[in-house]
């Protein structure tokens, strides 16, 4: 039997109805809804880990204007008969997702506000004839309808649909909030941010505070942003956030359901790369994986898309603009954090004591903020399962650094003539060393005020940044041959490697000494031995000192074949 990859559905109903494949969460019911029912919660993860699908799973299960049993045949929710009857299809639900109200300024954002919530009004046009609804509330719902209401009324505008709704089923509403974040993270840095805040954390206060219309409150975002909201209906909202135990595994793939999808399709055997690329993540104490990745990837490889010499791709990238907001706005600008950001990168843990509660506009106001919103958005993972005083946090895998990668060659290459990166890159591949120490040496002129001290991870950066940047693959830290080189870049279609060994003196006086230390290093440990075998055929090896702004780079081997030809 075929099996249907696909990993666009955000949509619970759309993505059983065309029989995709599916990890069976609707457990996630069950447990909500009888052993962990709250009033007002907030579940919070990464971009592209499901939380819309999760949203609409439980709009699709509660909403009385359906019939879902169809839908849920087969899935274990089915084996909880007592929910099925108590919940499936008994409640009206009011469902909205904000993650296309942005604009350029507040009025365009609020316009764009205003018409969701139009569109919303018009899946329930029934409500126009209700005879049970107040003649006044019909008269604002009309307004909604037709975007003509005033700010006050389109802002609590979700209590009276909740209301409407209360007296048209005689039964208490469900309120589903998906992206209720996403209009504070696209206004970040804008002089509309507040007023944003302000009209979000209102809304919300209308339905989370105590409203005898509403059953329950449900939110998604990337973070509790309006833990501390002067609205104090917001205040009562329980976060399930990437450090909760409780819902750890109900939202994105746990390592049991990453290898039961591989055996399903007849690709078990690319477990460890699938788990070196889209691995890493320890939600409260489970290990976790993005299913937008993992199910892009097995998609790739089944349809023949997938290229062996290209290995895997960072599906991730350009997913997230939330993320890409918070790296691009600390880069040279977060105090305390640029060094961290080195060693992150170097493959190194950082400790942080991790802000659950952080909102958006503190975010790059110092290192703890940046590094706990990191943490909620993706970017990073805690490496243990319990929570500490001081979390040890980590890049998760290699998609994340590609992606941290793409970054620092998007603010470096602000900022350095590219006439120059080229001109190193040529002369490296060349082995022209003078030209490279040259190049090597405007490069440094440019880039190093952004540190404020100096540190091989420091250079380790910049060329990491650069190489991938002009489309190289580049490996940092990779084991290889006794030990782990620096940097090694792959230039596939020629068949062309280079290994990089950095180092990092206080005195200008050591940098000779350190360049032979670099070369004893890479020839004692065989850094090139694995390249042999993976059938690059040229490899050019380097040793590159550093001091200051200074730079020494010599060549250890003559450009020669180092193994048979053709790659596995």
């Amino acid at each position: 039997m075929q099996i249907n990859i696909r990993s666009s559905y955000d949509s619970f109903r759309d993505l059983r109805e065309n029989h995709a494949y599916y990890i069976d969460k609707t457990e996630m019911l069950e447990e909500y809804l009888i052993r962990r029912f709250d009033k007002a919660v907030l579940f919070t993860r990464p971009r592209r880990f499901g939380k819309t699908l999760t949203m609409t799973m439980f709009r699709d299960f509660l909403d009385i204007r359906q019939d879902s049993r169809n839908i849920f045949n087969g899935l274990r929710i089915m084996d909880h008969p007592e929910v099925v009857k108590a919940y499936m299809n008994q409640y009206p639900v009011v469902f909205i997702s904000l993650k296309d109200v942005s604009g350029e300024s507040f009025e365009e954002i609020y316009s764009n506000f205003r018409l969701v919530i139009s569109e919303l009004c018009k899946t329930y046009d029934n409500l126009t004839d209700s005879t049970a609804a107040d003649k006044a509330d019909k008269a604002i719902f009309s307004a909604l309808r037709e975007q003509s209401a005033n700010e006050a009324n389109t802002v609590a505008a979700l209590s009276l649909l909740c209301r409407m709704l209360k007296k048209h089923y005689n039964r208490q509403a469900f309120v589903i909030i998906d992206e209720y974040d996403v209009p504070m993270a696209k206004a970040l840095g804008s002089p509309s941010y507040n007023k944003v805040r302000e009209m979000i954390e209102h809304m919300l206060s209308f339905v989370c505070k105590t409203n005898d219309n509403v059953k329950a409150v449900m939110l998604s975002g990337c973070l509790y942003t309006v833990k501390n909201s002067v609205y104090t209906g917001v205040n009562n909202i329980i976060p399930y956030t990437v450090l909760s135990p409780i819902y750890a595994s109900a939202i994105g793939f746990s390592d049991e359901d990453v290898k039961k999808l591989l055996a399903d399709v007849n690709l078990s055997e690319r477990y460890d790369t699938v788990a070196e690329w889209y691995d890493g993540y320890i939600f409260g104490r489970d290990k976790m994986y993005c299913p937008w990745d993992v199910l892009s990837y097995v998609r790739s490889v089944l349809d023949g898309s997938y290229s062996e010499a290209m290995g895997p791709e960072s599906y991730w990238i350009n997913t997230s603009e939330t993320s890409l907001i918070l790296i691009q706005g600390f880069l040279g600008k977060t105090p305390g954090a640029n060094e961290s950001f080195e060693r992150l990168l170097a493959g190194e843990t950082i400790e942080c004591t991790v802000n659950e509660t952080v909102p958006y506009h503190l975010i790059h106001e110092n290192g703890e903020n940046l590094w706990s919103a990191l943490l909620e958005t993706g970017y990073l993972t805690k490496t243990v399962t319990e929570k500490m005083p001081l979390m040890p946090l980590k890049i998760p895998n290699r998609e994340i650094q590609a992606v941290f990668r793409q970054e620092v060659w998007s603010y470096f290459s602000d900022k350095v003539d590219n006439v120059y990166v080229k001109e190193l890159v040529n002369a490296l591949w060349a082995g022209e060393t003078k030209a490279a120490k040259e190049a090597m040496d405007q490069i440094l002129e440019a880039t190093l005020s952004f540190y404020h001290e100096y540190h091989e991870y420091s250079y380790h950066l910049i060329l990491d940044g650069f190489f991938t940047g002009l489309g190289y693959r580049v490996q940092s830290k990779r084991e290889t041959g006794y030990g782990r080189s620096d940097l090694i870049i792959l230039h596939p279609s020629q068949n062309r490697c280079m290994l990089l060994e950095l180092k990092h003196v206080r005195e200008e006086k050591d940098m000779k000494g350190a360049l032979k230390e670099a070369e004893s290093q890479i020839i004692r440990n065989k850094y090139d031995s694995q390249l042999k075998y993976e059938g690059y055929t040229t490899c050019i090896q380097y040793g590159m000192a550093f001091w200051g702004k200074k730079s020494l780079i010599a060549r250890f081997a003559a450009q020669a074949a180092i193994g048979v030809s053709g790659r596995n």
